[in-house]
């Protein structure tokens, strides 16, 4: 950091301290305890059967805006395990949450039936989302 910086405070500063309030600001106004989270994003996650098929399904809220047709992956990391999920739909978008000045996005995904004891908690290291060109890394919320 240069002079100026130690002076009057870098903005990568303010940056974090305003990405860490965000995050708290959304997980305060949520219903439930997230799953993960990254720099911008709070993941939630449920559980869904439907006809003998398995769905995981999360609720992204935070700064993540897409609209895609190409789907989306989930690489869950765990104890001794490395899941690779795919999106149920190819076709997405996320949805404007005010007064969070962010967005939701709800996707879901396949999931084998003897894979779904293995997303537990504490069964999970990171989880890292690909959708279009991005890459989020999410790390296990604990309080």
């Amino acid at each position: 950091m240069g002079i100026f910086g130690k002076l009057f405070g870098s903005k990568q500063n303010e940056e974090v301290l305003t990405n860490d309030n965000y995050i708290e600001t959304i997980i305060q106004s949520g219903e439930g305890e997230p799953l993960a989270i990254s720099n911008n994003e709070v993941m939630y996650v449920g559980y869904n059967e439907l006809g003998g098929y398995y769905y995981l399904q999360t609720f992204i809220v935070g700064r993540l805006k897409v609209k895609t047709k190409n789907g989306a992956k989930l690489e869950i990391i765990g104890n001794n395990y490395t899941l690779n999920l795919n999106s149920d739909m190819p076709e997405f978008e996320s949805e404007s949450a005010s007064p969070l000045d962010g967005h939701v996005t709800r996707i879901d995904f396949q999931i084998e039936k003897a894979d779904v004891e293995k997303i537990k908690r504490s069964n999970i290291k990171q989880l890292t989302l690909y959708v279009k060109k991005k890459e989020i890394l999410f790390n296990l919320y604990s309080k």
